[in-house]
């Protein structure tokens, strides 16, 4: 599986680098690193920036402001606009090869083990995920987690990490997280690319975070969303699965199939 998910992430990459080259004429990115690692540590991709010498993928993206419980931290452009933080116009299919440069290997979707009925979480290596953008004049540089706030409370989200799991490959050999756009969820799917490391239900009623107005800047606004490695803890626990009868996962799930 990870040598297919391999192949279709590297042949979706080749088709965007040919793209980027037949378009000389495309604007420069909208943000760019504060303080630009040495030339030789740099890799460049459409709306990605590899850093290998600091450990970290910088994507392009935008501020939103969702007036919806969220699901999602980023999307791809025009997917789910109306429940994330924050959109980019990188293909998910180019920062899971960036992650892939990074030496990471990916883990696998939240999934309903058929044998047993039971529901896994999301596996794989975790990230930690930050954002560096300009808010009242100054450049900032604030945990993902604190750019989400609980629907009731309003309190920020606590410290978490991500966890890599790669999407899936399709039966017809395309990347799923290409076709949705899911980039980085905070509740489960089984076609994103990096979600949180537990059960997570996607269904509307269990929904608990919405963006927080006081850290998020105005929407539009450029805003770099890094990732990098997150230690181990995340990926030596023990994974603690849920049957399927004592457990809704959400209409974003498709059951193991």
């Amino acid at each position: 599986m990870f040598l297919r998910c391999l192949l279709a992430v590297t042949l979706s990459l080749l088709a965007i680098l040919v793209e980027a080259r037949a378009d000389d004429a495309e604007p420069a990115p909208t943000t760019q690193p504060s303080t630009p690692p040495a030339p030789e540590s740099i890799g460049r991709l459409r709306h990605v920036l590899i850093d290998l010498k600091n450990k970290q993928i910088r994507v392009n993206c935008e501020a939103l402001h969702a007036h919806m419980p969220l699901e999602f931290f980023c999307v791809e452009r025009g997917g789910q606009e109306h429940e994330t933080v924050l959109r980019t116009d990188a293909r998910p299919s180019v920062i899971h090869f960036a992650l892939l440069a990074m030496g990471l290997k990916p883990g696998e979707p939240a999934h309903l083990a058929q044998a047993d009925r039971t529901w896994f979480p999301p596996t794989g290596p975790p990230l930690k995920i930050s954002c560096e953008f300009s808010l009242n004049g100054k450049t900032v540089l604030v945990p993902a987690n604190r750019m989400m706030r609980s629907v009731k409370t309003k309190q920020e989200m606590p410290p978490m990490s991500w966890v890599f799991d790669g999407s899936r490959i399709l039966p017809d050999g395309r990347y799923a997280a290409d076709l949705t756009g899911y980039v980085v969820s905070i509740v489960n799917f089984d076609m994103t690319m990096i979600d949180v490391p537990e059960l997570a239900s996607n269904a509307n009623e269990t929904l608990e975070w919405e963006y927080n107005p006081d850290l998020v800047p105005p929407p539009g606004a450029p805003v770099t969303m890094i990732i990098e490695p997150g230690g181990s803890d995340a990926a030596t626990r023990p994974v603690q699965g849920k049957p399927a009868d004592q457990y809704n996962p959400g209409p974003g799930l498709n059951g193991g199939q």
